[in-house]
């Protein structure tokens, strides 16, 4: 549990994990101001998706039984803190000195220039594939609730996994209180989207990341959008011989957003999804399994709703 850094102090000089590697002798300390916590290295490996094998690169992390100096930004609980203060009380706020909580309804809110009745109406659909994503607010300008959200997705990109955020930060959309293994999915739990959310229904506001698959161009006058493929996990069969397959995949109504993805970066993406379902047989006349692939939707067109990992 913790962050993965990419930069530590060796003998007092800064060096970086792939330098490390090369010569991966000595002890290693925080790079950060005022810290100075031990570190230990962590080599590169693999992450096997469906369709390839994507190479992580190596970094730092915090030792077992070490802690960051409180003003770090690898000290996760510390920067959360800094960002209550710093937040809309309403948005976003500590319930005590180690739990957190978002307002996802407030944040919605926040996204429209519209009065109570109309937020309630058409507030709901953002992020999703109707015109009415023409009247968002912000127009490309985070909002100071998308800017608090934005600062705990940068956290969570800096985490080796969900397990930090997990305990220290609960979602609240309406009244329902979510923990962050519900609201951010990711390689290690994409594929129980649809066990919490089901189909055919928009969520509730939640983050994807991932690598991406492919960038596929519009394929006709109908359905003339670019659409973003995110990596789907690999899964093995269960004993029904039922591959379920999670495919995250990003509309976009705003060809401009293409200048600001890279296809070979990981990204968070954020808002409004719905899964959809198809099965299939065999992909070959050799394999005795059944497919059922489960599409997540989601339309976006402001750069609001991504940052890179």
């Amino acid at each position: 549990m913790g962050s993965k850094i990419p930069k530590a102090k060796l003998k007092g000089n800064e060096i970086e994990a792939v330098d490390y590697e090369k010569n991966p002798y000595g002890h290693l300390f925080c790079n950060s101001n005022g810290c100075s916590a031990k570190l230990s290295f962590v080599k590169r490996h693999d992450r096997k998706y469906v369709s390839k094998t994507v190479e992580i690169a190596p970094c730092f992390r915090l030792k077992p039984n070490e802690q960051h100096a409180e003003g770090c930004k690898y000290n996760i609980g510390g920067q959360l803190s800094i960002i209550a203060k710093s937040s809309e009380s309403e948005v976003f706020s500590a319930i005590n000195q180690s739990k957190y909580e978002f307002r996802l309804h407030v944040l919605l809110k926040a996204l429209w220039q519209l009065s109570q009745p109309q937020i309630e109406s058409k507030g709901d659909c953002w992020g999703v594939s109707g015109d009415q994503n023409k009247q968002f607010s912000n127009q490309g300008k985070l909002t100071n609730y998308l800017r608090t959200l934005r600062q705990i997705l940068e956290l969570r990109s800096l985490c080796e996994d969900n397990k930090e955020l997990k305990t220290l930060v609960t979602l609240n959309y309406r009244g329902t209180k979510i923990g962050w293994e519900r609201f951010f999915f990711d390689h290690e739990n994409l594929s129980k989207f649809t066990k919490y959310y089901g189909f055919g229904e928009y969520t509730m506001p939640l983050a994807i990341s991932g690598h991406i698959h492919e960038i596929r161009k519009p394929t006709n006058e109908k359905f003339p959008f670019h659409v973003v493929e995110l990596n789907s996990p690999f899964i093995n069969a269960d004993k029904n011989k039922v591959i379920k397959k999670p495919i995250p995949q990003i509309i976009l109504k705003n060809d401009q957003l293409l200048k600001l993805i890279d296809p070979e970066k990981e990204y968070i993406f954020f808002g409004r999804w719905k899964a959809r379902q198809r099965i299939r047989s065999g992909r070959n006349e050799n394999s005795k399994n059944k497919w059922v692939f489960e599409n997540i939707e989601m339309y976006i067109e402001h750069k609001d709703h991504f940052i890179e990992c």
